[in-house]
């Protein structure tokens, strides 16, 4: 009996150990994702792939858990290798998610160059994660 108590005490403080060392990921970050629109929270967007050549370009990074700020900055490359660096925003042990973005008419509303994309999320200088995306061809408007 004594035996069996002991293989079952066993059994549960594995269990525990593995339910307490899944809760403690070193993942800073979760995951991340396209969306357009001109907002600064993730409630404010579109979660997309693929954007006009005047849509604002946006990544929304979802950070695992941490406790200490943060410096997470994104690097956009456009198809024919034109590169746009975000600043790098401070996330505290509270932030969960960040949204960094590219603001068209802040580049001079010249339209993004169609083709493929591609964003990658750093966290204090070190790649994490990067996710492709498509910017559409862009009639022009005709004034008048």
């Amino acid at each position: 009996m004594r035996h069996k108590l002991t293989l079952g005490s066993l059994a549960v403080m594995a269990l525990l150990l593995i339910v307490g060392l899944t809760g403690c990921s070193d993942e800073t970050v979760r995951s991340i994702y396209t969306a357009a629109g001109d907002g600064s929270t993730p409630k404010d967007l579109v979660k997309t792939s693929t954007f006009r050549g005047d849509d604002d370009l946006n990544v929304v990074v979802r950070l695992g858990s941490h406790n200490r700020e943060l410096a997470v900055s994104a690097v956009f490359t456009g198809p024919a290798g034109e590169v746009y660096t975000t600043d790098a925003l401070e996330a505290d042990d509270k932030v969960v998610e960040v949204v960094l973005g590219l603001d068209w008419e802040a580049q001079g509303a010249v339209f993004w160059t169609p083709g493929e994309w591609r964003v990658d999320v750093y966290v204090d200088e070190k790649l994490e994660q990067s996710a492709r995306f498509t910017v559409e061809q862009t009639a022009l408007s005709p004034e008048g």
